[in-house]
């Protein structure tokens, strides 16, 4: 209601401008009376009133300049009334969480449409049962919960999310590689060699060498194939077996270059937890459309975090 009646005032203030830049009341019809005299030859030219000066528009650039500002202040104030009305009632937490970038919206496979949002205020933020919604189609999806430190191969606690300030969010609206939302750690790299997730996992695992170094059983110095299959295992990747290997390198491999096997082996280290959540709406179809369309993120009560169009 407020933005129409601002809208209605700035259109009346318009054409107020307009009737004033062009003379308003300083032009002599304004306070002169009839204009041409009373007819007193015939034959005889008569004059009027005043100095015989009229408006023109050629030669007053300027006062077309203020019509033209007057008419993109408009134009602006109704892309901002509509903005208003799409973006709707502000969330407190609003300014604590936004939508900081999206990928592969409209995409044909669903697994490839994500959107980002970060904690951008300077206390934790729990985002499970907010939703995301489609300004195009009003379709909506809620957040679930995830996993604080997921496993691979068996059932996973859940917990509502929390993004603590800094911590990045992808909400992908496809299904989970693995079952589960999650959050990042230094091991979640190796659970990116046998399923695909878009985008990609951080590389962040201890290589297969420091490992080699730190937990090898057996005789370093005497363990050749292990230790030259060590140094060139790539990191995040769970070393090839084969049976010319000692039993202290199937141990090593086991035990700690595996998904499993490293989160036992770091999950107390002060840099184990990374940064980002990996959250799954498990559509079977996308989202978004992809192009002239709008991501909003609606908090607990319904209420508007953020709006981003495109």
């Amino acid at each position: 209601m407020r933005s129409d009646a601002l809208f209605f005032f700035v259109v009346i203030l318009f054409f107020f401008v307009l009737w004033y830049a062009s003379g308003g009341p300083t032009k002599p019809i304004s306070f002169a009376g009839p204009y041409i005299s009373p007819i007193t030859d015939v034959d005889t030219v008569q004059e009027g009133y005043g100095d015989g000066s009229t408006y023109s528009p050629s030669g007053s650039g300027s006062v077309w300049a203020d019509i033209m500002s007057i008419q993109d202040r408009v134009s602006f104030l109704q892309r901002q009334s509509s903005e208003i009305k799409s973006f709707g009632e502000a969330s407190p937490k609003q300014g604590l969480v936004s939508v900081s970038g999206y990928g592969g919206v409209g995409a044909e496979d669903e697994d490839d449409e994500y959107i980002s949002i970060r904690a951008s205020g300077s206390e934790p933020v729990t985002i499970t049962g907010w939703k995301v919604v489609s300004g195009a189609s009003r379709d909506e999806e809620r957040i679930p919960s995830g996993a604080l430190i997921p496993t691979s191969g068996r059932v996973n606690d859940r917990a509502p999310i929390v993004l603590q300030p800094g911590d990045e969010a992808i909400i992908v609206s496809g299904e989970s590689p693995i079952g589960v939302s999650f959050r990042e750690n230094m091991c979640t790299g190796y659970l990116g060699g046998p399923q695909r997730f878009t985008p990609p996992l951080q590389n962040n695992c201890p290589s297969a060498s420091t490992e080699f170094d730190r937990f090898y059983s057996g005789n370093e110095l005497r363990d050749d194939a292990c230790y030259t299959l060590m140094q060139r295992t790539p990191v995040c990747e769970t070393p090839k077996e084969n049976s010319s290997l000692s039993n202290a390198c199937f141990a090593l491999i086991d035990n700690h270059l595996t998904y499993n096997g490293c989160v036992e082996t770091h999950r107390y280290d002060v840099n184990f937890s990374g940064r980002t959540w990996h959250i799954y709406l498990d559509r079977d179809e996308e989202l978004w459309k992809s192009s002239r369309d709008a991501i909003k993120l609606i908090d607990e009560n319904g209420l508007t975090v953020d709006l981003v169009t495109y």
